[in-house]
């Protein structure tokens, strides 16, 4: 439990102390005393809880190489390190079996990242794979003039990446955490005392005890392996920066799969992490025709329930493309306007996505409401993730050798835990094909 999580503990429990003594018609000059001191706990309690959001935003954004400080001295040598680092600084020794050296070995230490993983492979940071413009292979800007140009030597143009459909975390409300080794929990405070107006001398509302859900969570593995030839390796130029950047996108294209598709773990698949799709029971919006534009109207309304959400504007929705091919294709009677231009406008934003199912033989498609308030909702932990902040490669060119291949291994750790408020998110079922 991190010291914020303490401190939000311990808040709870003071208050849940206050109001059991205010809630007393007489006092003893002890009781007195205590809530004096409560009060005074409490007023200490808001100054360190202050200090500890800051602080370990702070520790998250260093652990994933970032800074809330652009300014300040570590924040410049991290900088300096990540223009000097590359993924080939941390593939050269894997392939040697030797350990780390130089600037990879100084960032490691700098964001306390160990150099070797627990499978034994060199441990990367999660940073080193962000995207990053030095990074990138230089565009040529050579011209031809006239067509004998092409007769000379073949130019290798820049490598083009795979593309995965964007990411919908954000969308959803999921806040990510970096967090250190070992089991991870989230209390949430989910029930407890009421107010009642209390005319004078009577009882006010019986103490109650507070109530806390949690979301709990340990390392699971995300893992795959890329296969490729020395001979491929001495031929393509910028392999290295393609790789790298294909990987990231990997990770992130199959986190967002499981987040919306992923299966609840279970006894014999203890690795599975719950999407949204298979948590939260589909509820049929409408049904005996395909959806028309009143429907795409009507539809953000759904998830305003006057605690999560207020008005329309700050609910957020994740639709599949036949969904929003058949709102763009619908009309309101005599206005022109299509149903996707009011998905678009009475809405905190409405995002097709290419990881949602295509229809099943109901012809109804899913589409996932997320009450997100009016700040996004992840900072209130609507749904939690938890990130292991480091990336694990293996680089095996022993297993293949007689082939001339090389086998790159990835090993990356996390896990989530989605609608934990369970009351900010709406899973609805829509017909959109006839």
């Amino acid at each position: 439990m991190t010291n914020k999580q303490k401190l939000e503990l311990e808040q709870s429990e003071k208050r849940q102390r206050i109001n059991e003594l205010l809630g007393k018609d007489e006092k003893t000059e002890q009781e007195l005393n205590e809530l004096q001191d409560l009060t005074k706990r409490m007023q200490d309690l808001e100054i360190e809880y202050r200090a500890a959001v800051v602080s370990e935003g702070e520790e998250e954004a260093r652990k994933l190489g970032e800074s809330t400080q652009q300014g300040d001295g570590e924040s410049a040598e991290l900088r300096s390190l990540f223009s000097r680092v590359s993924l080939n600084d941390y593939l050269t020794p894997a392939s040697a079996g030797t350990g780390l050296e130089g600037a990879a070995k100084e960032l490691n230490a700098a964001l306390e990242v160990p150099v070797i993983g627990v499978s034994g492979g060199v441990a990367v940071p999660y940073a080193v794979l962000l995207e990053r413009r030095d990074s990138m292979p230089e565009l040529e800007t050579r011209a031809y003039t006239q067509t004998s140009a092409n007769d000379g030597q073949e130019t290798q143009r820049p490598i083009l990446q795979r593309l995965f459909g964007p990411g919908v975390m954000d969308y959803l409300g999921v806040r990510i955490d970096s967090v250190p080794v070992g089991r991870v929990e989230w209390p949430l405070l989910s029930g407890g005392t009421t107010a009642s107006q209390t005319k004078e001398t009577a009882d006010g509302p019986a103490a109650a005890s507070a109530t806390f859900d949690y979301a709990n969570m340990k390392p699971k593995r995300l893992t795959g392996s890329y296969e490729y030839t020395v001979e491929m390796q001495a031929s393509v130029q910028d392999l290295e920066q393609a790789l790298r950047r294909d990987l990231a996108d990997v990770i992130k294209s199959k986190m967002t799969d499981l987040i919306l598709n992923g299966l609840a773990p279970t006894t014999q698949n203890p690795q599975n992490v719950q999407g949204f799709l298979t948590k939260i029971t589909a509820v049929d919006f409408q049904t005996g025709s395909p959806a028309s534009a009143q429907v795409f109207g009507e539809l953000h309304a759904q998830g305003v329930d006057g605690v999560h959400a207020e008005m329309e504007s700050q609910v957020q929705s994740v639709v599949g493309i036949k969904t929003y091919q058949r709102a763009a294709g619908v009309y309101i009677t005599g206005s022109g306007e299509a149903g996707s231009e009011l998905l678009k406008r009475r809405s905190g934003g409405c995002y097709a996505s290419s990881y949602i199912p295509a229809p099943a033989s109901n012809k109804k498609q899913s589409v996932i409401l997320h009450s997100a308030g009016p700040n996004g909702g992840s900072m209130r932990g609507d749904s939690v993730a938890a990130m292991w902040p480091t990336l694990e490669i293996i680089r095996d060119h022993y297993t293949k050798a007689r082939q001339g291949g090389v086998v790159l291994t990835w090993i990356t750790l996390w896990d989530a835990v989605v609608a934990f408020r369970s009351a900010a998110y709406k899973h609805l079922a829509l017909q959109v094909t006839s």
